[in-house]
């Protein structure tokens, strides 16, 4: 906590007088020799003197139980700090409010955040507006904070929006979204960028690419891009056709909770020789290493 008031400190833009900056170090100082109780008597006479800075510290103190502080008055001092505009009380504020399920108070704070540019609170304003969590559901203001952050490179605002778009019959925009969530890692959007791929819905069908993030968001463990991958291989769809390999998709995907996979499993054994079978549960492990060419 002392590290983070410390970096905290250092990034305010906020103009303090000489005296009211070297009594923050002074708190500063005693927070570092372990003398809470009298780092918060320096802030609190800050803090009512209107030092923003103060107050929000005072805020982050007392979240942790610091200086015999409770969550309440870390509500009264972020509250202060937030009114006064500063963007980290804000944000702090708003989380604290979502954690007591406060929606109102809680989407008020992530909107005034949201608007003031931070990234996280965008993608909880549309989270909040899609949700319905504050009031009625409003899609429109969704689309548009997941936008605001999914542009930015907020991995959780781009599914989000992906998804959205998807719920409102846009492939297109929802393709685009899905990849860039895609790219960072996402499996669920690596899940729905290869069905995509793989029907031709919002991008020009392409089984291999299909197939190859299927593979993606199946060694990421996501169970239904292991059978779907299953299903592509004993169909030879996107590249070559191998019982083998498709058995031991179906078998990760079983797994993996995937209840789907059993039916498939069941016809794939009907059509195998025991070695062969047995060959594909061996198989089933290795097929989750990244560098394992021969269950692609």
């Amino acid at each position: 906590m002392i590290r983070i008031l410390c970096v905290t400190l250092a990034l305010v833009a906020i103009p303090a007088s000489a005296d009211a900056q070297l009594r923050v170090d002074d708190a500063l100082v005693y927070l570092e020799q372990g003398e809470g109780d009298t780092a918060v008597q320096i802030l609190v006479r800050l803090a009512a003197r209107g030092d923003v800075l103060a107050q929000y510290n005072l805020g982050v103190l007392a979240l942790t139980g610091q200086g015999g502080m409770d969550n309440e008055q870390a509500a009264h001092w972020l509250h202060q700090a937030a009114q006064a505009g500063y963007l980290r009380a804000q944000t702090a504020l708003a989380d604290l409010m979502l954690d007591r399920q406060d929606w109102a108070q809680a989407a008020h704070w992530y909107e005034q955040a949201a608007q003031a540019g931070d990234v996280t609170a965008q993608f909880m304003s549309g989270f909040f507006h899609d949700q319905a969590l504050a009031g009625q559901q409003d899609l429109h203001a969704a689309a548009h904070w997941y936008e605001m952050a999914a542009t930015q490179g907020h991995l959780q605002a781009q599914f989000a929006l992906a998804t959205l778009l998807a719920e409102q019959d846009k492939p297109e925009q929802a393709a685009h979204w899905f990849e860039h969530a895609a790219l960072q890692g996402h499996a669920v959007a690596q899940f729905e960028l290869a069905r995509a791929l793989a029907a031709g819905d919002g991008l020009a069908q392409d089984r291999n690419a299909a197939r190859g993030w299927y593979l993606r968001a199946a060694r990421a463990g996501f169970g239904p891009a292991m059978y779907n991958l299953a299903l592509m291989q004993a169909r030879g769809q996107g590249g070559h056709r191998s019982y083998r390999v498709a058995l031991a998709w179906a078998l990760n995907a079983q797994a993996a909770g995937h209840d789907p996979a059993q039916e498939l499993i069941y016809a794939l054994r009907d059509v195998m020789h025991a070695d062969a079978q047995a060959d594909a549960a061996a198989l089933a492990q290795s097929c989750m290493d990244m560098q394992a060419e021969a269950c692609d």
